[in-house]
């Protein structure tokens, strides 16, 4: 058993060409995304079970606040050294490092500070101390050794794994042990705190590079040159990813947000797991063939191809099992997720699009255009969120965050087929089959789920689960039977590529 571990182990770390590591590392951060989500539901269902949706909340905007200002203090340094075409970026290091070490005191000091006027703007007096600790726990991720910027650089996700994989479970082991203990929401701190602890403890263990006091300005400039776009990025992000949440804490409650907040964790489960591994290997990947646009266009047309057959059919698959879903899972408390879970689902299928064309334009040097649109997508949310969250709810902040993407999707669409001179009909035709398929494969579920199956249980989620499964796979392998889309052949040459 340990040498065919062994085995494996040394076939997913061999060498090889640009391809074959990024399909390598793909499997790794597959393994890191999986892994963490995984101990994250197991976390979360542990203690849904012994905290309130209002102690989540409580957190939520704390973790509000810290997104806010990492956002907004965001120079984008590593994504500069990522792209950098050199190999070996060790002179940039000590001033990265100097950076981000300023950079976290601001944000510990600015948390600090800032804490009561910010739970006050919530309307969460206990808010406040939260904020000071998580801003406070920021700075063991800002003392970080700056070398690990080549776990992605290098394509040595296998590196990461472990790194991730053990702050993780100290995560898991302190926040239910201590919720346990005391059933209080400095569980969820707590579990956080050590999480970067361990962190930055592992960073110096497992690399060998050991950072100076040394600042220089030359290094820092050039990084900014490229890391402006990243910042500008980062700000508006705040704004797109992080904004419902900041109204939804502000307009309605700490409860509100404390479901709002787990229903896009678990609802965006294709963008969280499969596209972020995306973003993880396809901007280090892009950035190694920038230069050659025929590799870049096969490149990003395999990805689409990839993430469309495995994101789409999860979102639709979640959208459909969401009521047994959480029933199960979050207890009977925890219902007025579910339908923030099904329409965030949706969302979650089309980031799986976006994601592949940021590592595009961030590759090819044009993360300006990442900024543009996210302009236009915060203008439309904006625009209509007030409106929909008075006539619909929370809910309505859901519709609006899925509805925008009538105009922003085929936008950025056109500029990654304007860049790698791609066909739009080749592009379509490797996104309508699978969302043909996973529409159908959630009507049937859905009749399943309704006219078979009876009540909630744990045996009726499994049961909704497989059953979805098994019906995508039987009517991708029609399509591919009738047309010339490929479905099994991705599989198998994902399996040469290991």
């Amino acid at each position: 058993m340990f040498e065919i571990l062994r085995t494996i182990y040394k076939r997913l770390t061999a060498d090889g060409s640009t391809e074959e590591q990024a399909v390598r590392s793909g499997v790794w951060a597959a393994g890191i995304n999986v892994g963490d989500r995984v101990l994250q539901l197991l976390k979360v269902v542990i203690l849904a079970r012994l905290l309130s949706p209002e102690a989540f909340g409580l957190l939520g905007i704390a973790l509000l606040v810290l997104s806010g200002l990492r956002r907004f203090s965001n120079l984008g340094f590593n994504q500069a050294l990522i792209q950098h075409q050199d190999e070996n970026v060790d002179a940039y290091l000590n001033t990265a490092w100097m950076v981000n070490i300023g950079r976290g005191v601001l944000i510990a000091a600015i948390s600090f500070v800032g804490a009561p006027y910010l739970a006050r703007f919530f309307n969460e007096p206990q808010a406040a101390l939260l904020i000071q600790v998580i801003g406070a726990a920021n700075l063991f991720l800002a003392l970080q050794n700056p070398a690990i910027v080549y776990f992605r650089k290098g394509l040595n996700f296998h590196k990461e794994f472990g790194y991730k994989m053990s702050a993780r479970l100290a995560d898991l082991g302190v926040a239910v042990g201590f919720a346990l203990a005391y059933g209080s929401v400095w569980a969820l701190a707590l579990g956080i705190t050590t999480m970067n602890f361990v962190q930055l403890t592992l960073s110096y263990f497992i690399l060998d590079y050991r950072p100076n006091l040394e600042f220089k300005f030359e290094y820092a400039r050039e990084m900014f040159g490229f890391g402006k776009w990243m910042f500008a990025q980062a700000v508006l992000g705040f704004f797109f990813i992080d904004g419902d949440d900041a109204f939804v804490g502000w307009f309605f409650t700490a409860s509100a947000l404390g479901f709002y907040q787990i229903a896009y964790r678990y609802s965006n489960a294709p963008a969280t797991e499969i596209t972020q591994v995306i973003r993880q290997v396809a901007f280090p990947a892009f950035s190694k063939v920038q230069n050659d646009v025929g590799k870049l266009r096969s490149g990003f047309f395999r990805l689409i191809h990839f993430s469309t057959i495995v994101s789409f059919p999860i979102a639709a698959g979640i959208f459909v099992v969401a009521p047994q879903f959480v029933h199960v899972v979050f207890g009977n408390q925890w219902k007025p997720m579910v339908p923030l879970m099904q329409m965030l689902a949706l969302w979650g299928a089309v980031r799986s699009l976006f994601d592949n064309f940021r590592a595009v334009f961030k590759a090819v040097g044009s993360p300006e255009y990442i900024s543009y649109l996210l302009l236009l997508q915060i203008g439309c949310v904006i625009i209509s969120i007030y409106p929909a969250a008075e006539i619909f709810g929370v809910v309505g902040v859901a519709y609006v965050i899925v509805g925008q993407n009538i105009i922003s999707l085929p936008i950025g669409s056109y500029l990654t087929l304007q860049i790698i001179e791609g066909k739009p009909i080749e592009y379509l035709r490797l996104i309508i089959y699978p969302a043909f398929a996973s529409t159908f494969m959630a009507i049937s579920v859905y009749s399943i789920n309704n006219y078979i199956l009876t009540g909630y249980s744990i045996l009726s989620l499994f049961i909704l689960i497989l059953s979805g499964i098994v019906v995508y796979i039987v009517y991708m392998l029609i399509l591919e039977q009738y047309t010339q889309y490929e479905f099994s052949q991705v599989y198998r040459r994902l399996a040469q590529s290991i």
